[in-house]
This record gives structure tokens, C-alpha cells and sequence, in this order.
């Protein structure tokens, strides 16, 4: 599954979300394939995907905040449950970065 070529774009544009999701995924899809659980690993492989575009962004624009400005960065995964349950955030992130995209606090240990 490694090296699978990205899907071609689409040509509806309600599905353009969903291809450049599957194409940010086509790195994982051995992790994905090989897991025990492959339902609880998807959500941790689209996190990584987001994660690391989240962050490209941020590298490219940090420099358009002013003066001592800083950069809150959380994520995580929202975890959906049946109806009449309640529904959980599992944090993977939780961090301070300056307008040099420098990581100046880890704030993980909040929760």
C-alpha cells in the first residue's frame, strides 16, 4: 500500500474534502492496514495529518504576528458516543509558540 498514487482531484466540489483527506492518509495506510484496531487507529492517523498541516501553516504564517505575540496550538480527537452518553475530547496537543514558530511552552501536563 505504500507508494499508492494520490486519487485524482474530484470533479464534484463537495468531494474535495474527502480526497485530500484519503491523499493525507495514503502515508498511513500500511499503520492503518496493519493495526489490530483499525478503528481506533484512524482517527489517531487523521489526527497526525492534521497535526502536521496545522503546523506547516502555522511555520508559513507565524511570522505575521506582531510584536511578543504568541500562537495557542490545541487539538486532539473528539470522541462521539451514542446518544444519551456523554462525548469525550481525547488532547494530543496543547502548546505556546512565538511568531518564530519556537515551541515555548508544552502545556500537555494540564490535563
Amino acid at each position: 500500500q505504500e507508494g499508492k498514487t494520490p486519487i485524482a482531484p474530484p470533479t464534484e466540489p463537495l468531494d474535495a474534502q474527502q480526497t485530500f483527506v484519503g491523499n493525507l492518509l495514503l502515508p498511513h495506510a500500511d499503520r492503518l492496514s496493519s493495526s489490530q484496531e483499525p478503528d481506533v487507529e484512524l482517527p489517531l492517523a487523521l489526527f497526525d495529518v492534521q497535526d502536521e498541516l496545522m503546523k506547516k501553516i502555522i511555520s508559513k504564517g507565524c511570522g505575521e504576528v506582531a510584536g511578543q505575540g504568541k500562537i495557542a496550538m490545541i487539538g486532539g480527537i473528539q470522541i462521539n458516543t451514542p446518544a444519551g452518553t456523554c462525548e469525550y475530547f481525547l488532547p494530543k496537543v496543547f502548546e505556546i509558540r512565538d511568531n518564530k514558530n519556537t515551541k515555548v511552552a508544552d502545556l500537555m501536563a494540564s490535563f
